[in-house]
C-alpha cells in the first residue's frame, strides 16, 4: 500500500486528518485480510477478493458500506477504474437496500394538514409524491379528492424534486425552494461558487435563518442536477 501517496491524495481532496486516518486504517485492514485469507498482496486485488472481504464483514452482522467506500477512495487514487466501479456497484446495492426515503412530513414550512391527507392515500415520501403529483392533471385530481390546494401539492412536489439532487433534505431543500431554485434545471446552470454567492446574497436579503452551504458542498448537487431529466410538469 502506498500510504504516503494515499494520504497526500486524500488531503488534496480536502479530507480531514481523522478521515484520512480512517481511510488508511481501513485499507490496511483489507490488505491484512488479503494476506491472511487470500495469500496475496493488495496490488493483485481482483473482484473476487472484494466479494470475499465483504462477505467476511457481513457474516459478522456488520455493514460493509464503510469499507467499500474507503476501497473506492483507494482505487480512485490508483486510477483503477475497473475495481472502483465494482466497489461502487457493491456499495450502491447495499445503500439501496437500507436507504431511507425522505418523508414529506419532514419538509420545513409545509402544510402539515395537507401532508396528513396525502398520507391517507399512501403518499408519505418524496418518491410517492413525485410519482402521484408530477403532472398538473394529477395535482388537480388530488386537490379535488383530498380538499387541499393545488399550491400546497405543487410545493411538496417541487421540494421532493429537489431531493433528487442527493444529500438534500429538509433545510437545504427549503433554501433552494425559497431562493427560487425549485427545480434541478434551475440549479444546473450554476457553478459552485456562483451558487454559493447566490445563496449568500439571498440569505443576507431575506434573513434566512440558516447557514449558506460551502461551494465544495454544492459540487455534487450541481453535477447531479445536470444529469437529471425533467419530471415535474407545471
Amino acid at each position: 500500500m502506498d500510504e504516503e501517496g494515499f494520504r497526500k491524495y486524500l488531503k488534496r481532496r480536502g479530507k480531514k486528518p481523522e478521515v484520512i486516518d480512517r481511510n488508511v486504517e481501513s485499507v490496511k485492514s483489507f490488505t491484512s485480510f488479503l494476506q491472511k485469507e487470500r495469500s496475496k498482496e493488495l496490488a493483485y486485488t481482483v473482484k473476487e477478493d472484494i466479494d470475499s472481504y465483504v462477505s467476511m464483514i457481513e457474516e459478522k452482522k456488520k455493514s460493509a458500506k464503510g469499507a467499500l467506500y474507503t476501497l473506492m477512495n483507494y482505487f480512485r487514487f490508483l486510477e483503477d477504474e475497473v475495481l472502483l466501479a465494482y466497489a461502487n456497484a457493491l456499495r450502491n446495492a447495499r445503500t439501496k437496500k437500507t436507504r431511507r426515503i425522505f418523508p414529506i412530513k419532514e419538509f420545513l414550512k409545509v402544510d402539515q394538514e395537507a401532508v396528513k391527507k396525502l398520507a391517507t392515500i399512501g403518499i408519505r415520501n418524496v418518491e410517492q409524491m413525485l410519482e402521484k403529483g408530477k403532472t398538473k392533471k394529477q395535482r388537480e385530481e388530488l386537490s379535488k379528492q383530498l380538499d387541499i390546494t393545488e399550491e400546497s401539492i405543487l410545493e411538496l412536489v417541487k421540494l421532493s424534486d429537489i431531493t433528487r439532487l442527493g444529500y438534500v433534505k429538509k433545510k437545504l431543500s427549503r433554501l433552494y425552494y425559497e431562493a427560487g431554485l425549485d427545480s434541478p434545471a434551475k440549479i444546473a446552470v450554476f457553478d459552485p461558487k456562483e451558487l454559493h454567492d447566490f445563496f449568500t446574497k439571498f440569505v443576507e436579503e431575506s434573513g434566512w435563518a440558516g447557514m449558506v452551504p460551502n461551494p465544495s458542498d454544492l459540487v455534487n448537487n450541481i453535477k447531479n442536477a445536470k444529469k437529471l431529466t425533467k419530471v415535474v410538469e407545471e
